[in-house]
């Protein structure tokens, strides 16, 4: 009884949705809070036998990118770091770092309307000298963590197709399970989040005769403790004024015009698409300015086979005349055991000065042995 009256009065309130499954972005968590690092680095050195200089090799590449957004109903912070180093002993060397910060406070929790203040850094070894910079203004919109129902939805799928389920959870049930798996940290330990999971599932009167076996337990588990897997959905878009406390061509401080727009977007718990943009420049913009952008997309193949697509655009303008930098990257990460990972990276870049497109191949493989 106690199941059935929220679903009796879901069908009364949402006669026309209680018949579909429960979309992603259509989730509403009241915390989103999403973290994401990738590390990569190599290192060649080749001496070459025969005595040609021009043909020794001892150059490394260091990139780190870091994202973390977090978000509650009545203020968010977003922070991101990009670090891109290439050393060479033989040739040039070059680095470029990028650092961005903002807090923002919303005008009311239940609305998507916020004031902002935040920072920027950047360093490269084509500025003269450090680019500091704050701003502020005002924007609208959220991001929303949707790994909790990606979560509860990946379950049911598998319950399902392996007959444990003699149907999909109803809307209501499949609610109830992600609002508990997105409490995980509420819980004293992973076996009472699993046990409360068990009498969620086993009290829709889906369940197969006898319920659930010691296999599903042992899935549900593992798709709830995944690591790596998140899900996000929504929109913000901020337009600010700034102040450049550091100028990085060594010139005069000048106020800067700022903006941003980021999105994401999942119709299921295996794609993820993104999109981030952002610009800044002084009032006269179109002589000096930056623009990046990235476009992203994460597909989970299978249960062992993971497929990410991103595409990188950087401009800066001086005296209008603009640099750009277009970088294509694409992952494949097999996972064959739940302690091992191979991931195979191809990283194409094209640079003002390249005469072709730089071609990276790397292959890393991690095990986690305790």
């Amino acid at each position: 009884m106690r199941r059935w009256l929220p679903i009796l009065l879901f069908c009364l309130l949402c006669p026309a949705v209680s018949c579909f499954a429960l979309a992603l972005c259509d989730y509403r968590s009241p915390l989103t809070d999403l973290s994401d690092l990738v590390l990569g680095f190599s290192y060649q050195y080749f001496n070459d036998p025969f005595g040609v200089e021009d043909r020794d090799l001892n150059e490394g590449r260091l990139k780190i990118d870091y994202v973390r957004i977090y978000d509650t109903p009545q203020f968010g912070l977003d922070v991101s770091l990009s670090n891109d180093m290439s050393i060479s002993v033989l040739s040039v060397s070059t680095y470029e770092t990028v650092a961005d910060g903002s807090y923002k406070r919303y005008f009311s929790p239940t609305t998507d309307y916020f004031a902002f203040a935040g920072g920027s850094a950047r360093s490269s070894s084509s500025f003269e000298s450090l680019g500091l910079y704050v701003n502020l203004g005002v924007g609208n919109g959220r991001f929303t963590d949707v790994t909790p129902l990606a979560r509860a939805t990946r379950i049911d799928d598998y319950l399902v197709e392996h007959g444990s389920l003699s149907d999909h959870l109803h809307p209501v049930d499949l609610q109830i399970l992600a609002d508990e798996i997105g409490s995980y940290a509420t819980y004293e330990s992973p076996a009472e989040l699993l046990a409360e999971v068990q009498e969620i599932i086993e009290d829709s009167g889906r369940v197969k005769t006898g319920g659930l076996d010691a296999l599903d337990i042992s899935e549900i588990t593992r798709l709830i403790e995944e690591d790596g897997f998140s899900r996000y959905c929504g929109w913000d878009a901020k337009i600010g004024l700034g102040y450049e406390l550091l100028d990085a061509s060594g010139g005069e401080k000048d106020l800067l015009v700022t903006g941003a727009f980021n999105y994401a977007f999942t119709t299921t718990p295996d794609i993820q698409f993104l999109v981030q943009g952002s610009f800044s420049g002084p009032p006269a913009i179109l002589e000096t300015n930056r623009i990046d952008a990235t476009v992203a997309y994460d597909c989970l193949v299978s249960d062992l086979l993971s497929l990410s697509l991103a595409y990188g655009f950087s401009r800066e303008t001086w005296a209008r005349v603009p640099t750009d930098i277009h970088t294509v990257t694409v992952d494949f990460a097999l996972r064959p055991l739940s302690t091992a990972n191979v991931v195979l990276s191809l990283v194409f870049e094209s640079r003002p000065y390249y005469t072709e497109w730089n071609v990276d191949i790397r292959l890393s493989v991690g095990m986690k042995l305790l």
